[in-house]
Order: C-alpha cells, then sequence, then structure tokens
C-alpha cells in the first residue's frame, strides 16, 4: 500500500507529465481531477489539491483565481 507521501507524489507527477504534454493547459481542481489525471487518481479531491499545493510551493504550477472565483491551475510561465 502506497504512503500519504507517495500518493501525492504520483499525483504531483501525473499531473506535470499532463503539462509537459499540454504546457497550455488550464483547468479547475475538478477539470484536472476529471482530464488531467488516470481514472484511479480522480476520486481524491483533497489529495488532488494538496499535490496542486505542492507543486505551487515548488514554482512549477500557477493558481490564479478569476473574478468568477473559480480557481484555476495552469504550468508557472518561466
Amino acid at each position: 500500500m502506497q504512503s500519504r507521501d507517495e500518493h501525492l507524489a504520483a499525483i504531483a507527477d501525473a499531473i506535470v507529465s499532463y503539462l509537459d504534454s499540454h504546457p497550455d493547459a488550464a483547468d479547475t481542481i475538478e477539470g484536472i481531477a476529471k482530464w488531467w489525471l488516470p481514472a484511479k487518481m480522480c476520486g481524491d479531491m483533497r489529495s488532488i489539491h494538496s499535490a496542486l499545493a505542492r507543486l505551487a510551493a515548488q514554482g512549477v504550477v500557477q493558481r490564479r483565481t478569476h473574478a468568477d472565483r473559480h480557481v484555476v491551475y495552469s504550468r508557472k510561465p518561466q
């Protein structure tokens, strides 16, 4: 069984892999769960949120809040 840290790392790796293939992608956490991640990872929204927070802290993704209060994640520009 995977530890929580390993699970978060696997989700983060899947997100980075998606962004490597789709560098202009941007989506909400719900869209990321539905479209970016393998089915076995998409049900755990808390872990997806944690993985995105970790990637944002590392400077890999950026988090933007739109006027309608939707939060969108995308690759951080270099």
